[in-house]
């Protein structure tokens, strides 16, 4: 049985495993083996995601079976759509869950949290990046009703790529 907890500081290193994990298991066949060791290596080392925890406006949910984490969500403040949404937004930054949990509810379960988490603290929009070509998290997205607005580089290493911006009216 999946259930979702408020992240505590001592899952941090969980909730990182989870993530270099699912990460690689969608990326590695479409960057280099540099650009995803480069970027794994910056963006999920544990002090990196120590400070991330403790980020003012920052919301880390985990998803559970039984002991094991197997799935996380992290919501935070972010000034870089108020051109687009205003100031009272919420962005979905990270969705992940283990292969091996995928079909099991655990995206739904977190998405329910996150959507109930951004509603009773009365942000008016929640938005998000995902790669132009996961289209598997696309679909996930749109079934949500999250709609395209925009779009952003993101840096895989030294390789460019494009995410789309979307978003959902809360």
């Amino acid at each position: 049985m999946i259930r979702i907890e408020q992240a505590r500081f001592e899952q941090v290193p969980a909730m990182r495993q989870v993530a270099i994990d699912s990460y690689t298991d969608t990326f590695a066949d479409s960057s280099t083996p540099e650009n995803l060791k480069v970027f794994l290596e910056s963006t999920y080392n544990l002090p990196q995601l120590e400070r991330e925890f403790h980020e003012p406006g920052s919301k880390l949910f985990l998803a559970l079976d039984e002991t094991e984490v197997v799935g996380f969500v992290r919501l935070r403040k972010s000034n870089e759509v108020v051109s687009y949404l205003g100031e009272n937004t919420i962005e979905l930054q990270r969705l992940y869950v283990l292969t091996q949990a995928q079909g099991k509810s655990v995206g739904r379960l977190l998405m329910e949290r996150a959507l109930d988490y951004a509603t009773a603290n009365r942000f008016e929009w929640i938005w998000l990046g995902v790669w132009e070509k996961n289209y598997k998290a696309q679909k996930f997205y749109e079934r949500w009703g999250f709609e395209r607005f925009s779009e952003h580089t993101f840096w895989m290493g030294d390789d460019p790529q494009v995410d789309w911006l979307l978003k959902k009216k809360l």
